[in-house]
């Protein structure tokens, strides 16, 4: 079954969604060529690399920049956070990418925690509060966004912090 992308609503030149992975091995191709169809122009992968051999995903990186996408591998523990410092430079490089007119993509295993924690980076970075970037990801999710504490808390935290993008 396909992996659908959910757009977050969000007043923007481009376009930001989170989904679950996309299927692997033999129906990878596939599934990065119907991202590309949506118009998906840079995909970022939450997972880890015991996820991608489990998943058979391996050859995403690879799929994704063929298909003419760019790929970016952000990998965040299962439930977890990814590093502050880090964290902030991605979300702020992604929120150039949407405020520019590109459509940003952000997938973990169920799009459900980290790639709603990276989704909702990205609101913030372009002027939302950390409630208001939960609200409109949990909105089209259609399910309370993201999973843990931890990962509401480091939404929160990007959100208190000013400065440039």
């Amino acid at each position: 079954m396909p992996s659908t992308p959910f757009i977050v609503e969000w007043p923007a030149a481009g376009r930001l969604a989170v989904m679950p992975r996309p299927a692997g091995g033999d129906w990878l191709d596939d599934e990065v060529a119907r991202l590309r169809r949506h118009g998906v122009d840079t995909v970022v992968s939450a997972l880890t690399g015991p996820e991608y051999d489990r998943l058979d995903l391996r050859g995403e990186e690879q799929a994704v920049r063929t298909a003419g996408m760019r790929f970016v591998s952000f990998p965040i523990p299962d439930l977890g956070v990814p590093d502050f410092t880090a964290y902030r430079k991605l979300t702020g490089q992604l929120a150039d990418e949407v405020a520019a007119g590109r459509f940003v993509l952000a997938h973990c295993f169920g799009g459900i925690g980290r790639a709603t924690v990276i989704a909702g980076g990205v609101l913030v970075r372009l002027g939302a509060s950390a409630v208001d970037a939960i609200a409109a990801i949990a909105a089209v999710r259609g399910l309370p966004v993201p999973e843990t504490e931890p990962q509401r808390a480091i939404l929160a935290r990007l959100a208190g912090m000013t400065g440039p993008r």
